[in-house]
């Protein structure tokens, strides 16, 4: 009777981390969507391509990269000084404009409340698993 209450504790230990992993997934596409969301509320709004720019993409399976700007936002530069991505102007600023943030601000608004939901996700995946 032990060994089987050993086994079926094993049995446990080995679905949490498949457990774990499903329900990080499930937050982390969350959490994506809502910085992106509020980099969008942040960022300019003349034409809407830098607001468009801002995405995410998953780059690894427990991994989310969100970028801003890229080809959409890059331009010859005035001086004529090779290409100039006006998010990073928008971002840092630039010699003949202030810094106008929207990608790092954003960042830090919801960086406490997506590490929590994935901390509750991954909690609540290894309580299911386990069967609690």
């Amino acid at each position: 009777m032990a060994n089987n209450g050993l086994r079926d504790f094993e049995r446990r230990l080995k679905a949490l981390p498949a457990a774990a992993k499903r329900a990080a997934k499930v937050a982390l596409d969350t959490s994506a969507n809502e910085l992106v969301a509020a980099q969008r509320s942040l960022a300019p709004r003349e034409d809407g391509t830098l607001q468009a720019s801002i995405q995410w993409r998953q780059t690894a399976e427990l991994t989310r990269s969100i970028t801003a700007g890229g080809d959409t936002t890059t331009v010859a530069a005035r001086a004529g000084d090779g290409d100039y991505d006006y998010a990073l102007g928008q971002e840092f600023g630039t010699q003949n404009m202030p810094a106008n943030p929207f990608f790092w601000p954003a960042f830090r608004l919801t960086k406490k409340r997506i590490r929590a939901r994935i901390k509750r996700a991954i909690t609540k995946g290894i309580k299911e698993a386990y069967g609690k």
